[in-house]
């Protein structure tokens, strides 16, 4: 989707006047008799597969849905750092809230998911995020967050079940960043992505991915953030007002024993701190990574991540898994799937599985296409060499943590992924290009028990052990043969 939305972004003549609308400052929107103080921008969301150019001309742009981006909200946090005077000649601390809303849509179309995207500049980056990562809202709304200490921050509100949708308007999402002392203002840019959702007959949906075609530029000028020392005037009518008295509540000293401490809204899913456990659901994780990465040359790096990407996808695909509804980890060489609760496990993993061979063995032969005569030393370090692939499958309770996915399941899944016994069963095998590792709980279940496309032949049981990581488990390791399965191209 990233590709497709930097694609949405390179239309030429939008591009241009969208930045000459954002690049003239505060004091021109002004001065536009139509703009309002509380609003920062609104913006058309372009559908994602409607940027392929006809007959050489202008990109088609099919508007999906409109959206506003309100004007972000600032409140100062004087001595938040608890550094004292020293740490406060460095940096200053700073809550900031970015409201949107999207607009309703016709003929019994929703949102299913939206993603808001927010980018600092000048050395500000994040200390707290809010919604908190793995937060789930009172409707049923699953919000997941990525950014902790960078200056790339994303939320993801996802619908509950797969035909659910998100109410369009008051949304929000805020922070708690830190900016250098001698900052003058904060500033960035927010974009946003959404999924959309029709249903059609036969109880099926049209999805289609839309996204802002340019980011939407914002500056808050610190002199006029509000001081947190100060009274909040209609603090009901403030998105960031609850979270500020959370964020203060986190600071009490310890002994306090959280006396006085109330509950607002959706905070009780976390603090803004992150200092509570974010929801453990049990998941079935599927990680890859691809066989002797590092030996590649820059160009041919490029080509396998996005090779990887898009068999991932294609296999999702092939299997009925919904890559938008799944919890995605990029591992620059490799991938962490986290597949979404309640999916048919007996028919999503052959399938799956027989789509990443698949996957693999079309790469590989549009790379063979590409080789001329000859030997590749001849040809120098940019002719496209074959994929090989490593995967590692396990299930057990996950949690959606700051930066990432974490819990003893995934770091298990890691283990085994990068362990010794299955690295060798696929080198043994120059054959075939995908080797794959079921825990020993996962083969139980679904091979040991003889289903449908899970055959228990060519599984060799290996003992696992990592001394430096204090590891040791039981895996069971099977070769795929080069090209089982048919999928699409990825």
């Amino acid at each position: 989707m990233a590709q497709d939305i930097e694609g949405v972004r390179d239309m030429g003549d939008r591009a241009h006047d969208t930045e000459k609308q954002y690049d003239r400052g505060d004091r021109d929107q002004h001065d536009d008799p139509g703009h309002h103080d509380d609003v920062l921008a609104t913006t058309d969301l372009i559908a994602l597969d409607s940027v392929v150019a006809k007959g050489g001309g202008h990109p088609v742009r099919d508007r999906v849905a409109r959206a506003s981006l309100g004007r972000p909200l600032g409140f100062v946090l004087p001595g938040a750092g608890g550094g004292g005077a020293t740490e406060a000649a460095v940096h200053r601390e700073m809550l900031l809230c970015f409201p949107f809303d999207l607009e309703e849509l016709p003929d019994g179309r929703g949102y299913q998911q939206v993603t808001l995207a927010v980018r600092f500049e000048d050395g500000t980056h994040a200390l707290a995020l809010q919604p908190a990562p793995g937060t789930t809202a009172a409707d049923g709304t699953e919000i997941v967050a990525f950014g902790l200490g960078q200056d790339r921050l994303r939320w993801t509100f996802r619908a509950p079940g797969r035909g659910g949708t998100l109410r369009p308007d008051g949304r929000w999402a805020q922070t708690v960043v830190r900016v250098p002392a001698t900052a003058e203002e904060v500033s960035g840019r927010l974009s946003l992505a959404t999924v959309t959702v029709q249903p059609v007959l036969g109880g099926a949906f049209v999805r289609r991915e839309a996204a802002s075609p340019q980011d939407m530029r914002f500056r808050l000028r610190l002199a006029d953030a509000w001081p947190s020392a100060a009274p909040l005037a209609h603090p009901e009518a403030l998105p960031g007002s609850w979270a500020l008295a959370g964020y203060e509540d986190g600071a009490t000293p310890a002994g306090d024993g959280g006396a006085g401490r109330e509950s607002h809204g959706d905070a009780g899913a976390g603090s803004v701190q992150g200092e509570e456990l974010p929801p453990g659901l049990r998941r079935l994780c599927l990680a890859v990574d691809i066989e002797k990465y590092s030996a590649r040359d820059n160009a041919d790096m490029v080509r396998l991540q996005r090779v990887l990407l898009r068999t991932l996808r294609a296999a999702c695909a092939a299997a009925g898994v919904d890559w938008q509804r799944c919890g995605r980890q990029a591992q620059g060489d490799g991938y962490l799937l986290v597949l979404e609760p309640g999916i048919d496990e007996v028919r999503v993993v052959p399938r799956l599985l027989d789509g990443l061979a698949a996957g693999l063995a079309t790469a590989n032969a549009a790379a063979a296409a590409q080789r001329a005569p000859g030997t590749e030393s001849d040809r120098g370090p940019t002719v496209p060499r074959e994929v090989r692939m490593r995967a590692s499958l396990h299930q057990g309770i996950v949690h959606e943590a700051d930066s990432g996915y974490a819990g003893s399941t995934v770091v298990a899944l890691f283990r085994v992924l990068d362990s010794g016994p299955v690295r060798r069963r696929l080198a043994d095998n120059p054959s075939s290009h995908l080797a794959v590792a079921f825990s020993d709980t996962l083969y139980k279940d679904l091979v040991a028990t003889g289903y449908e496309g899970l055959s228990g032949n060519g599984f060799e049981r290996a003992e696992i052990h990592v001394e430096s990581k204090g590891y040791t488990g039981v895996a069971w390791i099977q070769v795929r043969p080069a090209g089982r399965g048919r999928v699409g191209a990825p």
